[in-house]
């Protein structure tokens, strides 16, 4: 019997109908000189809206000057220098560019000798100071991919997705003086927010908010809601309502996240977890107790049927294979390690050969009785491997 599994499913994103949280009349504002501090591609969505507003209304928006974080190496050796897109873009579109990695001692530019009069930070990762805050005379906004005070942090779009979220949405807010993500929020997805679309990844989510939160911006600075004093949205409106999930924080993204915690995870969730994360990682304790760092790849949930080839239940309990998985404690977060993560945890399973497909990928029967599939293993300094081979490999040395 053939089995089903979960499978990434493109779905392309749509245009999302938007609507205010409350209307208002447009408030007078000066023409804007905006320093737009940003990094990715997320940034460069609300970059080029800004841009293309600017040539359509002057009176709105009468210069941007764009500050970026310096190139960063990358590659084997930290060779290459890798430019964020944003720098590009701001070049594309011949814009001045500040090159900063700290806002110390710095004085903002003046465009044709004008103060800038408001900040835009978009994905930017470098804390604006109340300094700059300060001095500019509309203070300072950032468009945030989540429903503020819900996923709170510096990787919303990625947190979403591990909390299985069904809605997520654009929250356009102040520059806090004081810290990330305290602003008053001036305009937010209504509720319940743009729907997720099944099996999403990172990247279609990026999708579907980016453009959103560009327009939203626009329509932010069109009706003024930048000019104090600021009217914030209700406060029944913000974030998740009653009955919604707890409000969770959106930490950045480490190299710990991918690592499998197969003491407490079920095939689901670490299918979950390879789908917005990527390749997962692990340790693999062989018969002669040498610990190997593995990567696992092509990792997939078995959701109707076991099929297994040699080494499976259908040809006898005797033909099962052990394999040794350690779980290390990755120094994380305080509440973390009063679950248990600061030691390091030892889980035998029994996995079995898929016998749906080639033969080479492997099924692990996980603790609560689920069962992941793992297409290949690539073991730390070798190449990616068929999971099969690379355990019988590990077993006969």
């Amino acid at each position: 019997m053939l089995h089903l599994t979960r499978s990434l499913l493109r779905t392309a994103a749509r245009p999302v109908p938007w609507r205010s949280s409350y209307s208002t009349a447009a408030r007078a504002s000066e023409p804007l000189r905006i320093l737009f501090c940003g990094s990715d591609k997320f940034s460069c969505e609300s970059l080029q809206a800004l841009h293309d507003e600017h040539k359509r209304n002057a009176d709105l928006i009468r210069s941007i000057d764009v500050v970026v974080r310096p190139s960063k190496p990358t590659g084997r050796g930290n060779k290459v220098m890798s430019e964020v897109p944003i720098r590009t873009l701001a070049d594309q579109l011949n814009l001045p560019v500040h090159v900063r990695d700290t806002f110390t001692g710095w004085a903002m530019p003046k465009p044709n000798g004008d103060p800038i009069n408001l900040i835009i930070a978009v994905s930017f990762g470098l804390f604006v100071p109340p300094r700059l805050i300060n001095a500019s005379k509309y203070g300072g906004l950032n468009v945030h991919p989540s429903l503020l005070p819900d996923l709170r942090g510096p990787a919303p779009i990625h947190h979403a997705l591990l909390a299985e979220r069904t809605h997520t949405g654009i929250s356009i807010q102040t520059l806090s003086p004081k810290a990330f993500d305290e602003g008053t929020i001036l305009l937010q997805t209504p509720a319940p927010g743009i729907p997720v679309p099944p099996q999403c990844t990172p990247q279609q989510l990026h999708d579907l908010l980016a453009p959103e939160g560009a327009r939203m911006l626009v329509e932010a600075l069109r009706r003024g809601l930048h000019v104090p004093p600021y009217q914030p949205v209700r406060e029944n409106e913000v974030g998740p309502g009653s009955g919604k999930p707890a409000l969770r924080h959106a930490p950045k993204i480490t190299t710990a996240d991918r690592q499998v915690r197969w003491a407490e995870s079920e095939a689901g969730k670490a299918a979950l977890q390879a789908r917005v994360l990527g390749p997962l990682w692990s340790y693999v304790k062989t018969e002669e107790g040498v610990e190997r760092r593995v990567i696992l790849e092509d990792v997939e949930e078995v959701l109707d049927g076991v099929p297994l080839g040699s080494g499976g239940e259908k040809e006898g309990e005797e033909r099962w294979r052990d394999v040794t998985f350690l779980q290390k404690p990755d120094g994380a977060r305080k509440a973390e390690e009063d679950h248990g993560r600061g030691r390091t945890e030892v889980v035998t399973l029994k996995y079995g050969v898929d016998g749906s497909a080639d033969g080479e990928a492997i099924l692990v029967r996980m603790v609560d009785g689920s069962w992941l599939r793992v297409g290949r293993i690539k073991v730390e300094g070798s190449t990616s491997k068929p999971a099969r081979s690379v355990l019988e490999n590990m077993r006969s040395k």
